[in-house]
């Protein structure tokens, strides 16, 4: 920014002037330039001597006393300058024109009205113990120090940036507003589609904005009293700072988003419209001191992502209720789905996502409608001590995504105690893997129903291929099967685990021992022929 320190001594008459200030924006992430020209004509430097004024000018108060000042019409600048000593006793009152004030000393005992045209207003230090009205028209102002009694900026599309100092009473009919320091008694933007974001310093009071689609961004700082917005499509996002008073959405589709952290110490009450909650990246170290999360009417959407929760009674009118990316949500108590109007809801679990149960439920808004649980992430119905008494109770519909379900069983005879899963009035469908672990049992022979995992009651039904084991079960001799179904009537719904003897393996055959080769027989000496005897010779005649 380009300040007009040096005015008093070097004048710059007849040159332009141009102040530049640029502000970042969070949540667009763009820049927002805030500029001023002005031509200087002639300048009036040195002690306050301030009257009325029918035409442009540049005047300087820095030191002595001056009485109340009227520019009727024309362009002016007034400038306190840096060490001075000036003193306005009374009020500011411009015309329609380009006025600028820049206040980097003295005080004005009184109001300053700027009036239309498209003004500018820089308060580094001083005192106005009135309010400082910029009429309509675009208008600027900019804070670092000093103290204001008030501030209404007025109709047109207006900025505001407060890096220090203190407006004792109100800010009010801005549009577009950052605040990284200082303290506001309280803030009301009044009209429509308004920006404040807020990454430092304190407001004693409530935080307000008007119509239309309106954006709250606390990044860090601190809000005494409420932070609300009016009707339409509003944005309101926690991702730092501490909220003392309740968070208030209005008619409208809005959203809240909830964000690495931040404290809002009391209830979040989104109202009429089809609203939306995220809470991102979150732990009870954050959330416990809400005690609150309230959907309103409409059909609504809480989504917890990357977020461990307990405590499921704070959320509240909320249609749909998702588990995304690693959450973990803990029902120690019943979480209800819908409101007056829907009457129920669904709860989903992502394949990352878990949800824990020791003695929770899920229900519907009105007992006479059906909520859903759909899974295809991990139920962990598991019960820790020695009771084995874990349940989760689905008042509806269950249905497996191919998800999981943890449970402990005492692996034993049919009284065995073990962990359940209980589902009423609803159907149990889809497909989910059973995860059994033995808690101590010994192994027996089951002779009735099995030991029950999964509780149909109320007129609950179930598919046959709704569980399966995801691995072989035994203890000791024994070996456990899943069964939908018992012997006794109203169990053909249910599901059991019953057992059998483990067949013990078939002996291998001793090894046959090889007959012995029958001996050779010994060969008989072929006999010597005997000579035959040679014929008689006959004799001759």
């Amino acid at each position: 920014m380009i300040r007009f320190d040096c005015l008093p001594a070097a004048c710059l008459a007849g040159r332009a002037v141009m102040k530049i200030r640029c502000i970042h924006l969070y949540h667009t992430r763009n820049v927002l330039p805030f500029i001023m020209l002005a031509i200087i004509p002639s300048c009036a430097e040195g002690a306050c001597a301030l009257g009325s004024s029918t035409s442009s000018g540049v005047q300087v108060c820095d030191s002595d006393i001056s009485g109340s000042f009227i520019g009727l019409s024309g362009d002016h600048i007034l400038i306190f300058p840096k060490g001075g000593t000036g003193t306005v006793a009374g009020d500011i009152s411009y015309g329609s024109g380009i006025d600028s004030v820049d206040m980097q000393s003295g005080r004005i005992l009184g109001n300053v009205t700027q009036s239309a045209g498209i003004d500018s207003f820089t308060l580094s230090a001083g005192e106005i113990s009135g309010g400082l009205n910029q009429g309509d028209d675009p208008d600027d102002f900019f804070m670092s120090g000093g103290t204001l009694g008030s501030l209404a900026q007025g109709d047109g599309r207006d900025t505001f940036l407060m890096t220090g100092g203190t407006i004792t009473r109100a800010f009010e009919d801005g549009d577009v507003a950052v605040m990284t320091g200082g303290s506001i008694g309280r803030v009301d933007m009044k009209l429509d589609n308004n920006v404040f974001e807020m990454s430092g310093g304190t407001i004693i009071n409530n935080l307000v904005t008007g119509f239309g689609r309106d954006t709250i961004t606390l990044l860090g700082g601190s809000v005494g009293g409420n932070v609300s917005v009016s009707g339409g499509d509003d944005l309101i996002t926690l991702s730092g700072g501490d909220i003392r008073g309740e968070v208030r959405a209005s008619a409208g589709n809005d959203s809240f988003n909830w964000l690495n952290g931040g404290y809002a110490r009391n209830s979040v009450l989104m109202a009429d419209g089809d609203d939306a909650a995220r809470l991102y990246n979150l732990s009870e170290y954050y959330l416990s001191a809400n005690p609150l999360l309230d959907g309103g009417p409409g059909n609504d959407v809480l989504t917890f992502d990357n977020t461990v929760s307990l405590q499921p009674g704070r959320y509240g009118n909320w249609e749909t209720v998702n588990l995304r990316n690693g959450s973990q949500l803990d029902l120690a108590g019943k979480l209800v789905l819908g409101d007056g109007v829907s009457s129920t809801g669904v709860l989903n679990i992502d394949s990352t996502s878990t949800l824990i149960s020791n003695s929770g439920s899920i229900a519907p808004f009105r007992a006479a409608s059906l909520a859903s649980l759909e899974n295809a992430g991990t139920l962990d119905v598991r019960d820790a001590g020695s009771a084995l008494t874990g349940t989760l109770t689905v008042n509806g519909n269950y249905t497996g995504q191919n998800g999981r379900l943890l449970l402990l069983s005492a692996l034993g005879d049919d009284a065995s105690a073990s962990d359940r899963l209980v589902v009423a009035q609803g159907r149990i469908s889809g497909s989910t893997r059973m995860i059994v672990s033995n808690a101590g049992g010994l192994g027996t022979l089951t002779l009735g129903n099995g030991i029950e995992v999964v509780q149909a009651i109320n007129g609950a039904t179930s598919d046959s291929s709704a569980f399966s084991l995801q691995s072989p079960l035994s203890a000791g001799a024994y070996q456990y099967y899943l069964f939908k179904g018992g012997a006794t009537a109203g169990s053909e719904n249910s599901w059991f685990l019953r057992s059998a003897v483990i067949a013990p393996p078939t002996p291998a055959p001793p090894p046959v021992e090889p007959l012995p080769e029958p001996a050779q027989p010994t060969p008989q000496p072929t006999p010597e022929p005997t000579p035959e005897p040679a014929p008689e010779p006959t004799p001759t005649p």
